[in-house]
């Protein structure tokens, strides 16, 4: 019994910091599949993953479309981080153009700073998507527009042990827009030299996501997201061949395994509500019906936990409540020594109390 005791008081006085990246996702930052969290990577932190899924159709045509990405993800500070996610690969699913290289899409991301773990975090992100290669406008994704993009998101995560974020049920909740700059994007095919001078195609995006341990290594995910056309330029593909145009709504159940610095992530998109067709191309919905996803993570550098997360700051006073506190710009060296100095006092007192408890037997009852 008093085993463990100790061993209980040890593992709340020598705190150790927990990493919190969950995944790149599509838009660039730290998250599910596409959900994103309020929280940030570390700073100093830097992740790559390589994203990819794949789809195809049923029918008397069998149509394929899978997509390649490479990612970055780096923590400049505690609470901003700056998100890379370049689409290598790009099937155009329909037609005969073949695959081609997709949009730059970053990502900046900050959240509103606490000096303590906290069960609710408050983020915002600003996404830009550049135009790199040829695919743009790509039949069974999400709408890319030949010209330049940019968007803006507000985060809300919630997690039920802000302390030990791989041990918490967590939800975040995102709500954003994005303005596609494609008013003069399409030019008239019977005179490619002119430019079509419309309008310029808005979305709002939205989305829900759940994380859940399972074990220590294996998370259950799950995600609710969507899109929805406010305005729409008449010359994407969506308003000039589909039938209707219907938001975008997907369920995206999946498991996160982690292997060391690896990280697995996979999941099966499902399409929530049925869309519009593509009546040229064989009655083809809109959006496809279930897509494959699978994320590979790595953590190249780990980073520099906050003070709040550091073993230093997580250690028991005499009225056994927890102090924290922040210095985002405590020398390292300096931090490991105190942590260090820390650790032998905790020692000292732990021998100290099993002296005593010794002394009187009837304490450990």
């Amino acid at each position: 019994m008093k085993q463990v005791f100790y061993i209980i008081v040890a593992s709340l006085v020598i705190g150790l910091p927990i990493e919190h990246a969950t995944g790149i996702t599509t838009y660039g930052g730290n998250g599910l599949v596409r959900v994103q969290s309020a929280n940030n990577v570390y700073r100093g932190a830097l992740w790559g993953t390589i994203n990819m899924d794949y789809t195809q159709s049923s029918g008397s045509y069998t149509f394929r479309d899978g997509t390649g990405a490479i990612n970055v993800l780096y923590g400049v500070r505690h609470y901003f981080e700056i998100g890379l996610s370049q689409t290598l690969y790009q099937d155009r699913a329909f037609g005969a153009l073949g695959p081609a290289i997709g949009p730059l899409r970053v990502s900046l991301k900050g959240a509103l700073p606490t000096s303590a773990p906290s069960s609710l975090n408050l983020g915002a992100q600003i996404l830009f998507s550049i135009p790199i290669g040829k695919a743009s406008n790509v039949e069974w994704e999400s709408y890319t527009a030949p010209s330049t993009s940019v968007g803006g998101m507000i985060i809300l995560s919630y997690d039920s042990n802000p302390i030990d974020l791989n041990r918490s049920r967590r939800l975040h909740i995102n709500a954003g827009f994005i303005y596609h700059n494609d008013k003069n994007a399409y030019v008239d095919a019977e005179d490619p030299n002119s430019s079509l001078n419309t309008i310029n195609t808005s979305q709002a995006i939205f989305g829900a996501g759940l994380q859940v341990p399972l074990r220590e290594n294996i998370h259950f995910l799950t995600e609710l997201t969507g899109e929805y056309f406010i305005d729409i330029n008449p010359y994407t593909l969506i308003a000039r061949e589909g039938s209707k145009i219907s938001p975008y709504i997907r369920l995206t159940p999946g498991l996160r395994y982690q292997l060391g610095q690896f990280y697995i992530m996979y999941g099966l998109e499902l399409r929530a509500f049925s869309s519009g067709q593509f009546t040229e191309y064989d009655n083809q919905s809109v959006y496809p019906r279930w897509r494959a996803i699978i994320n590979l993570k790595y953590r190249i550098f780990e980073g520099v936990p906050p003070t709040y997360r550091r073993g230093r700051s997580m250690r028991i006073s005499g009225r056994s409540s927890y102090q924290y506190d922040r210095d985002d710009d405590m020398d390292r060296e300096e931090g490991i020594e105190e942590i260090r100095q820390d650790r032998i006092k905790a020692q000292r007192e732990l021998e100290e109390m099993k002296e005593s408890m010794e002394e009187d037997p009837g304490a450990s009852r």
